[in-house]
């Protein structure tokens, strides 16, 4: 299921990383911001307390409790118990139609294809960042920080490197997770005005980049 998903969602525009299981998934995603998460709810028919699910549900809602959490979308068999969700989101009873995901992955986040590369523009007496979809309010910080990736565009610059170049900090401890969280809500206005985040991107492991 894993390998289909990834393969349908890859050919629909979406950039797509997987994880064979909850333990792997909560090592890697923290230094990430992603749009939305698709989680196959494994093993957990009662909802357990003990259960690995019911830990990685709690572990997301402490990671994203100062900040914005991705989408979630769930993936239950038939007939089990639905468990406790900590962050919540719409769930999908399996077997289902692969294109059921797609249409509730398009329902949160807009449809990649369409609205690829969609044209934008900042007004920076007003901090209003403007597209296709309307238009959205930026903070100081998030006007500097989309400025600053805009005018380094193709470059992959590091947290450490936003932090002192667009707050002016050159203590970097919490470097990554300041500058997560004002990625993912750029990100999220972005989405609201484009349809798409995609001219945002993030290396894994390295930063972020701005693609015209």
């Amino acid at each position: 299921m894993r390998e289909a998903l990834h393969t349908y969602l890859r050919e629909r525009g979406y950039e797509v990383a997987t994880y064979p299981n909850y333990d792997v998934l909560m090592a890697q995603l923290d230094p990430f911001a992603p749009s939305a998460l698709v989680v196959d709810v494994q093993g957990v028919p009662r909802g357990e307390p003990g259960s690995r699910f019911t830990q990685f549900s709690q572990w997301l809602a402490r990671t994203y409790q100062d900040r914005e959490a991705p989408s979630l979308v769930y993936m239950l068999r038939k007939g089990s118990r639905r468990p406790h969700f900590h962050v919540p989101g719409p769930v999908i009873k399996k077997p289902f139609p692969l294109e059921k995901l797609g249409e509730t992955l398009r329902s949160m986040l807009g449809d990649p294809t369409r609205t690829a590369r969609a044209p934008f523009e900042v007004e920076t007496d007003t901090n209003t960042l403007k597209g296709t979809e309307g238009s959205e309010h930026l903070t100081n910080i998030e006007a500097n920080l989309l400025a600053y990736l805009m005018a380094h565009e193709g470059e992959i610059l590091h947290p450490r490197t936003l932090l002192a170049e667009v707050w002016q900090y050159h203590d970097d401890a919490g470097a990554n997770t300041l500058v997560r969280a004002h990625v993912s809500n750029l990100r999220r206005k972005m989405r609201a005005v484009l349809g798409s985040d995609e001219q945002l991107e993030t290396i894994r492991g390295k930063g972020y980049r701005f693609v015209a």
